[in-house]
């Protein structure tokens, strides 16, 4: 009997902690805490993702105290009005009833779910390890159909038929240029939907210039794409004659240059490519990001829309500190500063035609080969780490893929522009140009001096 009394007492008891830890208190763990104490780091080597974590702190002073839940390291931190010891850090202080939850789960002694998951490392996702080749177990059809049958037959969902040629005519076009096939062509394929004239309109679409037009706009979204602005001539924003690289793009999607090309053109032309003016368009890239009054500013951007572009991750929460939920840390993210540091912007003179304002190629290149990074403390970019300068480096996730910094002998005009041949051509005409009008204002001269001096004799006779 008394063991059925104590079970009737501490057995509601348990449950009730229990739900309210699981529907209260891990959330708000999860919320305010794991960054900082889950799976991704383990700050103090404290760990508090799982009830059994928060319980077991091995020979560290114990977080939680079961005789005295009041008295727990846990609450007073949590409670505590002292700015430098209350946790968590930033924000506002956790709600009392919370804490109150807290103190009551700790008197019924800290229970969790038996079955309890640790929160998953952030470095397992998917997304942060190299692709690998599907294993297509279905024959007789499309690949991603294949991959798409099992899910199908999962949740009970029968796959759309066919598209009928009209239909499919109207996508394709809409897809690949943008526009709506001509009744014509509509017609025509209608009257022979066979996979080779299929083939043919692809083909036709795809060599037509309304395709990088067409996919261009959508790669432009993607990677900014900004005429200049400024107020009266001073440039503030992008850069002047930016043009020249949204050309590039259509240009490069039109003659099928390979996805990987396109982005060594755009981050390394400069260094690639040194000479080769159709391929420094690229850099239009970089120069896009161009802010006139703040050089860290500029930086950040480009860090943060280059990582967008090419890793798919948003890198700006690591500028202050390591990252919340990815596997991102701020030192990873001043390396990969290290990386952009160099940089900057120039507009080089094209082939006929030496006034920048009248036209000119936008383009990166490396200005200060030797420029240090430093950890902005908080962000702060007044407040510079010089303790340890950043060794350039894409994130440590994708140490995998191999990566060396090595010096690059560049030809004497990349350096100067203006030793390159069409403008030193292009300057010698202007001179010549000069000259010759000097001439023929000094022969007008002459001839005038000689008329006026012959009509002054005329008058004196």
């Amino acid at each position: 009997m008394m063991l059925m009394s104590l079970l009737g007492y501490s057995i509601p008891a348990h449950s009730d902690a229990l739900q309210s830890y699981e529907e209260h208190i891990k959330p708000m763990l999860k919320e305010r805490c794991f960054a900082c104490h889950g799976s991704l780091k383990q700050k103090g080597g404290l760990r508090l993702d799982t009830a059994m974590h928060i319980r077991e702190r091995g020979a560290q002073e114990p977080l939680i105290d079961l005789k005295h839940p009041d008295q727990s390291i846990l609450l007073q931190r949590l409670r505590t009005s002292d700015m430098e010891e209350r946790m968590p850090p930033e924000g506002k202080a956790v709600d009392p009833a919370i804490l109150e939850r807290i103190e009551a789960w700790i008197a019924a002694g800290a229970p969790g779910p038996s079955l309890e998951e640790e929160e998953s490392d952030p470095s397992d996702h998917w997304s942060f390890h190299p692709p690998v080749e599907a294993t297509i177990t279905t024959r007789g059809t499309h690949p991603i159909d294949a991959l798409l049958q099992p899910i199908h037959k999962e949740h009970e969902v029968e796959p759309q038929a066919i598209s009928p040629p009209l239909l499919l005519m109207r996508r394709l076009f809409l897809d690949l240029v943008g526009t709506l096939p001509e009744p014509e062509q509509i017609a025509e394929y209608v009257k022979e939907p066979t996979d080779q004239h299929y083939e043919k309109i692809v083909d036709g679409l795809l060599a037509s210039p309304h395709y990088g037009e067409r996919w261009g706009r959508h790669w432009m979204d993607i990677w900014r794409y900004s005429d200049w602005f400024g107020l009266g001539e001073q440039l503030r924003y992008s850069q002047k004659h930016i043009w020249h690289w949204r050309d590039w793009i259509v240009e490069s999607l039109n003659e099928d240059k390979g996805y990987d090309q396109m982005i060594l053109e755009m981050l390394a032309a400069d260094e690639l490519f040194p000479l080769d003016e159709e391929r420094l368009r690229a850099t239009g890239f970089l120069a896009r990001n161009y802010f006139l009054f703040n050089r860290t500013t500029w930086l950040d951007k480009t860090i943060e829309h280059t990582a967008r572009a090419f890793v798919g991750l948003t890198l700006q929460c690591s500028k202050c500190h390591d990252h919340k939920y990815d596997p991102i840390t701020a030192e990873d993210y001043y390396r990969f500063r290290a990386i952009l540091e160099p940089h900057q912007i120039r507009t080089d003179a094209l082939p006929g035609e030496i006034d920048l304002e009248k036209n000119g190629l936008p383009r990166a290149f490396d200005m200060h080969p030797d420029a240090a990074t430093f950890i902005h403390v908080k962000g702060d970019e007044k407040n510079l780490d010089q303790s340890q300068p950043m060794s350039p480096s894409p994130p440590a996730f994708l140490g995998h893929i191999p990566f060396t910094i090595q010096p690059v002998s560049l030809p004497p005009s990349a350096h100067l522009p203006a030793l390159k041949d069409h403008v030193l051509a292009s300057l010698l005409q202007k001179a010549r140009v000069a000259l010759r009008d000097i001439h023929n204002r000094r022969e007008t001269a002459s001839t005038q001096t000689q008329e006026d001096n012959r009509a002054e004799a005329i008058r004196l006779l």
